[in-house]
């Protein structure tokens, strides 16, 4: 994953919501710097891999079906964007979010993480 924000592209963030889709923390942190920040879309600031684990851990251990589809993504220089429908199931209810991501990328990984969701019928 080494390399200049510029090496990465559509490939890399494909991998990235492979890497959820799996539930794979450790491909996850991979992708990431090790002083990534991570602001979640519940709005909580996770500051580096041992933060972030255990803030995603505790996500997918919440939803345990959780699964991104449907991802649009894109990349310009240091700065990117992924699109996707996010679907889990909550209290025994299924539910489904738009959702996206920006990125800031440094030294071909990502560097922040801003998450933002929003419940598909406009709520």
């Amino acid at each position: 994953m080494a390399g200049r924000a510029s090496e990465i592209d559509i490939a890399f963030l494909e991998g990235f919501l492979d890497a959820w889709n799996r539930h794979d923390l450790d491909a996850i942190l991979a992708f990431l710097t090790p002083d990534c920040t991570y602001i979640t879309g519940a709005g909580d600031r996770l500051d580096g891999h041992e933060a972030i684990r255990t803030g995603l851990a505790a996500f997918l251990d919440a939803y345990p079906d959780a699964h991104w589809s449907d991802a649009t993504h894109f990349v310009a220089g240091d700065r990117g964007a992924s699109e996707w429908i996010f679907t889990a199931t909550s209290d025994g209810e299924r539910i489904a979010l738009d959702s996206c991501d920006l990125f800031t990328f440094r030294a071909g990984r990502i560097a922040r993480v801003s998450a933002y969701r929003r419940a598909r019928d406009g709520r």
